[in-house]
């Protein structure tokens, strides 16, 4: 199934773990880390993302990844319902590179099979970042 960086940034299992110096020089990396993602448009896992008469999507899990080498992985889980059946679930991941400024994060994915290239725009604040997507809010928590 090939997903759009929105859909995925919509959907998101823990992945990596942070890394701290103590040098005042190094770059400030109290951003990187994994993030779980909490809700869609206020609507706490699991979501529904697609829904017509013969298919069904529902989001499960979801996680961010912000690395510091200003990479990010996007994973998420997908349980799909064909024609009233239960298929197995889709386990995707897209990834590609970020860029912080200030409390902007700009995310920018990398075109695969399963993935669309695309950018989009969220807001870190403490522990919680926030995607905002054509009219779409996800909010990931640390």
């Amino acid at each position: 199934m090939r997903i759009a960086l929105p859909l995925i940034i919509l959907a998101s299992a823990v992945l990596a773990a942070t890394g701290c110096s103590s040098d005042s020089n190094a770059p400030n990396t109290s951003h990187v880390g994994s993030y779980a993602l909490e809700s869609v448009d206020g609507a706490r896992l699991p979501v529904t993302v697609y829904e017509d008469s013969t298919f069904k999507v529902t989001l499960t899990q979801g996680a961010l990844a912000l690395n510091a080498n200003n990479s990010f992985v996007n994973s998420v889980r997908l349980d799909l319902i064909v024609n009233g059946q239960a298929g197995p679930p889709e386990n995707i991941s897209c990834g590609g590179s970020y860029r912080l400024s200030g409390s902007t994060v700009t995310l920018t994915a990398t075109a695969t099979a399963d993935c669309d290239a695309a950018t989009v725009t969220g807001t870190l604040s403490g522990n919680v970042l926030t995607i905002s997507d054509q009219g779409t809010v996800a909010v990931y928590r640390r």
